[in-house]
């Protein structure tokens, strides 16, 4: 350990412990908030760096920024051996930076982006580290960063999951064989716990809120009714949601395999039960400005969904009784409640309030504001109101100075927020996720104790919230106790296995073919990779895959294309997409006649018209996974069969002559590349096509009597 700088880290043998365990191993550590994870990874770094390069990931750019401070501090490294990769670093420039530096700590979209792109050097680096672990589920860029980096893992979390299966998730798909599990009731860490006292405030809604809220949930259950009456529902009780949403996945699902009408009626009625429910929720949880906004939303949407809603008797009530308590200027009762409990805050304290909506921290920063705190919001980048990351590290600086005592966050700040002087932090409103409350309620009591404080509405879902939670969090803890007695031996060695085949099939191949995709289709391009195969990455102007010279792809999701189809952009593709000899369309999935209400008859003369009036080929796939194998096929059909470079048109790329005269010819109407080139053969110069007569284009095959009219009208009019 000798890269570790002894005097800025205090002696904790259970690090140590853990450091050890996690040299040689792909290791999930497991540990409560604030007890020193990132000091672990820099101990485990200092060992691994004799070996390669180390990788640092964290889910957010303040997260990586962090980070790379802290090592900073605890490891005696040149800092211009440390670099961050991050979306504000040009692609071009990290390319060169990969090469160069020691350790990196970079944001998973960035990384994942330059693996798909084959510029990091994978055969160069010895460890990665994945804080926020408990991510690394479904498609999050974790997972693909873990198959295509060949060395150890680290993996950090303080919540990994609710049950063993989620557990169990996450280390496969970071290929875990070592588990280090802390709980605060270890002896070697429970010294280093601090005091978290926790709260649960309870709010009652006055007589006004509860009218409103009644009659919106009249509304609310009409709905119900009207699907249990299809059979959609065995009963109008207790359907929360999570039940709506799966239940509109389920009656999706049968809609891409049948045309049955009553199934259009019965997705309407769930989407107009969730967007009554939205309301009902902003209501009892937030308050009545943010439910005022919500149906203000509603009517100026012209989904058929909003407008049932709006229409119902009830929900009129309930809307007429919000606009009313919006006009006396009555908020919701967490607001009052919010400000008492900040009132003891004292001059060199701070505070830390979640909440679930963006909307709210507006309202409640106003408030506190108000009453003479210096509040600010921390919200994440998204929307035209979003803080860019520059934003946001600025607060986090500035509220760690004290020019605020109080912070307003959604859930952007829930992970990994260092500030150790947070005294209290503030649910608005419960989550009903184990993990989340665990890493909310983790914001404080990090060096010295701390206050929780819960607000919970009574008789609303923030009651239900909560008691989800503190169920998923005793599961947690169960599971945790059996992961640190449970023998893993056999899961650990199939992990290990795993681990051993996948390295030595990746030494076995390397890519062979070579697929051009426009930087906006990632999935496509992260299947592709998994594959082997050489993904390059650029803005196209025409096509969204090139897999020759010749041979340009439009890829369209079947609600795309029919999307595409409405609003005209498909045939503009489609004449831009001419420009190649072999232009075709890949439509992906199957819910093509289900989307929008469109005549499925006109859905069939479009492809009719791209078929046979463009002669362009429409190839079919199931999903992502068959979009990307089709196109290997067609990689290796046209650069291993028959011997073809892909490349970009229009770029600085070096055209042979040929090419050049193709391009120019193909731009007459009706002309794509391939009769570019019977023309040119034809005539032999782009001079001569120019003056030929109607009935010497006729002799090309593929020109008829229109489109030689055509040519010879385009080359023959003026530009006025």
């Amino acid at each position: 350990m000798q890269l570790l700088n002894q005097e800025k880290i205090e002696s904790r043998t259970y690090q140590e412990v853990i450091a050890a365990s996690a040299k040689d191993r792909n290791t999930l550590v497991v540990l409560p908030t604030g007890l020193g994870k990132t000091v672990i990874a820099a101990m485990v770094s200092s060992m691994k760096l004799q070996e390669g390069k180390v990788l640092f990931l964290a889910p957010t750019r303040p997260l990586v920024e962090q980070h790379r401070s802290t090592f900073t501090d605890l490891l005696e490294l040149p800092e211009v051996d440390m670099q961050m990769m991050t979306g504000s670093t040009r692609p071009d420039k990290r390319y060169e930076l990969w090469k160069e530096k020691r350790v990196f700590f970079g944001t998973p979209q960035v990384v994942e982006n330059d693996l798909i792109a084959g510029e990091v050097p994978i055969e160069d680096f010895s460890l990665v580290i994945f804080d926020e672990a408990h991510r690394a589920t479904g498609d999050y860029a974790y997972n693909f960063i873990s198959e295509k980096m060949r060395c150890q893992r680290l993996a950090l979390t303080a919540s990994p999951g609710g049950s063993k299966d989620k557990i169990m998730d996450v280390a496969e798909n970071l290929e875990i064989n070592n588990f280090e599990v802390r709980t605060e009731d270890d002896p070697d860490v429970e010294p280093y716990i601090q005091d978290k006292e926790v709260n649960w405030t309870k709010v009652s809604l006055n007589n006004r809120f509860e009218n409103a809220k009644e009659k919106m949930e009249d509304a609310y259950r009409t709905q119900l009714k009207k699907l249990k009456n299809m059979g959609q529902i065995d009963s109008i009780s207790n359907v929360q949601k999570t039940d709506l949403l799966n239940l509109r996945g389920q009656i999706s699902s049968e809609l891409s395999q049948s045309d049955d009408s009553e199934l259009y009626a019965a997705i309407s009625h769930v989407a107009t039960a969730l967007k009554i429910s939205q309301a009902i929720e902003l209501l009892e949880t937030q308050g009545v400005t943010q439910c005022y906004e919500y149906i203000q939303g509603l009517e100026n949407d012209d989904s058929k969904a909003a407008g049932r809603a709006l229409n119902d008797d009830d929900f009129q009530k309930g809307k007429a009784m919000v606009e009313y308590l919006m006009k006396k200027e009555e908020e919701h009762p967490k607001v009052e409640k919010l400000v008492d409990m900040l009132e003891d805050l004292g001059d060199d304290e701070k505070a830390l309030i979640f909440t679930e909506y963006r909307n709210s921290t507006n309202r409640i920063v106003e408030e506190l504001n108000d009453q003479g705190h210096s509040a600010t919001k921390f919200i994440g980048q998204q929307g035209d109101e979003g803080m860019s990351q520059t934003q946001q590290i600025e607060t986090l600086e500035e509220f760690e100075a004290g020019e605020y005592n109080v912070v307003v966050s959604t859930s952007i700040g829930e992970e990994g927020l260092d500030i150790p002087a947070v005294d209290k932090v503030i649910f608005y409103e419960p989550v009903p996720s184990a993990i989340r409350s665990i890493q909310r309620a983790g914001r404080t009591g990090r060096q010295e104790s701390g206050e929780v404080h819960v607000l919970i509405a009574e008789n609303t879902r923030d009651e239900g919230y909560y008691w989800s939670a503190h169920h998923k969090k005793k599961n947690m803890n169960k599971v945790l106790q059996e992961l640190k007695n449970e023998d893993l031996g056999q899961e650990q060695q199939t992990l290990q296995n795993f681990n051993e085949s996948e390295a030595k099939k990746i030494e076995d191949n390397s890519p062979d073919v070579k697929v051009i995709a426009d930087d906006r289709e990632n999935s496509i391009a992260k299947e592709l990779s998994r594959k082997n195969i050489e993904v390059e990455k650029k803005r196209l102007d025409v096509a969204d895959f090139l897999v020759s010279e010749d041979t340009a792809i439009e890829r369209k999701k079947a609600e795309d294309f029919v999307d595409s189809m409405i609003d005209q952009r498909l045939f503009d593709q489609i004449q831009d997409l001419q420009q190649f000899s072999n232009p075709m369309i890949v439509i992906e999935g199957r819910n093509l006649y289900n989307h929008r209400d469109v005549d499925p008859d006109a859905i069939r003369g479009a492809m009719a018209s791209v078929a046979l009036d463009y002669g362009m080929p429409i190839v079919w796939t199931e999903n992502e996974k068959d979009t990307a194998e089709m196109l290997e096929s067609m990689a290796k059909r046209e650069q291993e069969d028959n011997e073809k470079d892909v490349a970009v048109r229009g770029t600085s790329m070096q055209k042979s002559r040929k090419e050049r005269m193709k391009f120019v010819v193909a731009g007459l109407p009706g002309v794509n590349t391939k009769i570019a080139e019977r023309l040119l053969e034809e005539f032999d110069s782009i001079q001569k096509i120019f003056t030929a007569s109607e009935d010497e284009l006729k002799n090309v095959e593929g020109i008829g009597d229109k489109k030689a009219e055509n040519i010879r009208k385009m080359i023959s009019q003026g530009y006025e």
